[in-house]
């Protein structure tokens, strides 16, 4: 999808902003207000005492892939819908970054590849930050449904600004073209 109309690019590149803050506010604020004191605070106790995040002080997360989805899965249920929620709000938040990336970035190359890469490497920088500020739990399954949720939005705009290329023909002609010559 080619943006020319640079009044829409910027429109959309403001919509990438707006969402990239909210995104942060969602998962290392939880919605709550911005409080840099107290982030500048567990920053500090962080590089003060390095096994507060890495050693016998730090939080326990997951490591093990595919643990928590498992459970969640096997937790699945009308009465009790958080593990529903978890696991299908950690691909959701993500699909608008693959679907921007994939517009805002066309012309750049954004491949299949790279907007795989670049959702892994954030929602891996959200996951850090979490664990360095203390404020939640690293886990490594959300880094998988992350960067499933980033590759989703990719294949929603591959789906809809997918183009059939003309069929060619042995020669390097395309079909059409021999057929009007005929």
């Amino acid at each position: 999808m080619k943006l020319r109309n640079p009044i829409i690019r910027t429109i959309l590149a403001i919509g990438f902003i707006v969402y990239l803050y909210a995104l942060m506010r969602m998962i290392l604020l939880k919605w709550n207000a911005p409080d840099f004191p107290f982030l500048y605070g567990q920053l500090l106790k962080a590089l003060e005492n390095p096994n507060r995040v890495f050693g016998s002080g730090a939080r326990v997360g997951n490591l093990v892939p595919f643990k928590e989805i498992t459970n969640a899965m096997g937790d699945i249920s009308l009465s009790n819908p958080h593990s529903l929620i978890n696991l299908a709000g950690n691909i959701a938040i993500f699909i608008p970054f693959g679907m921007f990336i994939s517009v805002l970035f066309h012309q750049k190359g954004a491949t299949f590849r790279r907007v795989l890469i670049l959702s892994f490497c954030l929602s891996l920088s959200l996951e850090v930050a979490q664990l360095v500020l203390y404020i939640g739990t690293f886990d490594v399954d959300d880094l998988i449904l992350n960067t499933s949720g980033g590759v989703i939005g990719y294949g929603v705009v591959k789906l809809f600004t997918y183009k059939p290329r003309a069929v060619s023909s042995t020669n390097g002609r395309s079909r059409k073209k021999a057929q009007n010559q005929n």
